[in-house]
């Protein structure tokens, strides 16, 4: 495996205040090291059965969505499909269908369609029991929210906000993802102009909303100028803030959430901790990536902490870090954690010969083994990037990750059974 060294990414790193130069940089870089380390590369290699989500038609892509919930429950896997070209930006006039697959029945029904999706996250489309989905639609000029139930076959019921993450049929959170198209389009939609300046300064109206589910009840739960009163900075006054990357615990009593502000092109992350009251700030190093749960107190993420980039364990009760030193050694970047149990899945960006990597990590026996490696062609960059988003399933018996190592994107999953028992 041809990763790329410490050097190699710290001038990364020292490039991100200027993002064109860097693109055009990184593409010719990655290029050259393609023809180097990865033109006999195959599509893929693993010792187990990688199985597509459904059969597509030729011109047919899909995709999965965000690491951070699965994607499959019991034998039915959530998909978004779309004839548009996925390594190009998404349109706003060419909406995604999204799916759900029988596994055992090899049969897809689709349950809506919506233009309010990313390559990286889809429609922010989510589980909240075995017969209930609910997904991101651009409706009656808003971002809004449908729930669709399986077993009746309709759209049960229609919010008048957007999801970011919901806790089963009792709540979900929700953000401007105006806001988050103008500060990082990678994850906002483009249905809608863009916030104005004085919008993007207002920050008592925009945060972190909170929507009953039975009532349809809405409310600020913490604005952006309350989030920026938690051990506030300096600087605060001349940045633009968001909040983005929410994930609620599994029992529903806490958040996480990346802190973002940006000082013209720089960019500073922080990542709080909510109870739904009071927050709190976890980790302050300037650099917060991928998040997860893995109880209801405890998270792995990858992040910056004391000045040393690398996966940490962190309980969001005491503030305790600690380095999952296993996965850090593998020197593979920010990829993205999903958990279940003491098992953690998680993926790498494109080596230098342009192959992703999926692993399995156990946090009890700090066992590491690779599952497969997938070819990521260079066609895909920037917003067209696909990354594996592992996801395990809800039993924790499969694992479902998006790819485009046969040049078009894909979801896929691979049972694991066997390893995590």
């Amino acid at each position: 495996m041809a990763s790329f060294s410490a050097k190699e990414r710290y001038v990364a790193r020292i490039l991100s205040s200027m993002p064109a130069l860097k693109n055009k940089v990184k593409y010719l870089y990655q290029a050259i090291c393609y023809l180097r380390y990865g033109t006999k590369n195959p599509e893929y290699r693993s010792d187990f059965p990688i199985m597509p989500v459904g059969e597509l038609g030729d011109d047919m892509s899909s995709f999965g969505g965000y690491y951070d919930r699965p994607t499959m429950m019991g034998n039915a896997i959530f998909t978004h499909t779309t004839l548009c070209d996925t390594s190009k930006k998404p349109r706003k006039d060419a909406p995604v269908n999204i799916c759900v697959y029988d596994v055992a029945q090899e049969k897809m029904q689709k349950m809506g369609a919506s233009h309010s999706y990313t390559w990286q996250q889809g429609c922010k489309t989510q589980w909240l029991d075995e017969d209930r989905i609910i997904f991101n639609v651009f409706e009656d000029g808003r971002y809004q929210a449908h729930v669709f139930s399986l077993e009746e076959n309709r759209v049960v019921k229609k919010f008048g906000w957007p999801n970011q993450d919901s806790y089963k049929d009792r709540f979900f959170l929700s953000i401007d993802y105006r806001r988050i198209m103008a500060l990082r389009p990678d994850y906002g939609y483009r249905n809608l102009p863009l916030p104005t300046k004085d919008e993007m300064l207002d920050t008592d109206h925009d945060g972190i909303r909170i929507v009953d589910y039975q009532t349809g009840e809405v409310r600020m739960l913490h604005s952006l100028k309350e989030i920026a009163r938690v051990e506030p900075k300096e600087l605060f006054g001349k940045c633009m803030h968001v909040a983005n990357h929410l994930m609620i615990n599994k029992e529903g009593s806490r958040l996480i959430f990346i802190h973002r502000f940006y000082e013209g092109n720089v960019r500073h992350d922080r990542l709080m901790v909510s109870d739904f009251k009071d927050m709190k700030v976890l980790v302050d190093d300037n650099m917060v990536s991928h998040c997860h749960w893995i109880d209801n107190e405890n998270i792995i993420g990858y992040f910056r902490y004391q000045g040393k980039d690398g996966f940490y364990f962190c309980n969001v009760v005491t503030g305790e870090v600690t380095c999952c030193e296993e996965m850090t050694a593998l020197q593979n970047g920010d990829g993205h954690p999903s958990c279940h149990g003491d098992w953690i899945t998680f993926d790498s960006y494109p080596d230098k010969g342009r192959m992703q990597h999926l692993y399995l990590y156990n946090r009890k026996t700090r066992q590491l083994r690779q599952l497969l490696e997938v070819k990521h062609g260079l066609k895909f960059q920037g917003e067209g990037r696909c990354d594996l988003h592992p996801r395990f399933s809800a039993d924790g018996k499969h694992i479902t990750f998006d790819s485009v190592m046969t040049g078009r994107r894909q979801q896929y999953y691979v049972d694991v059974s066997a390893i995590v028992g």
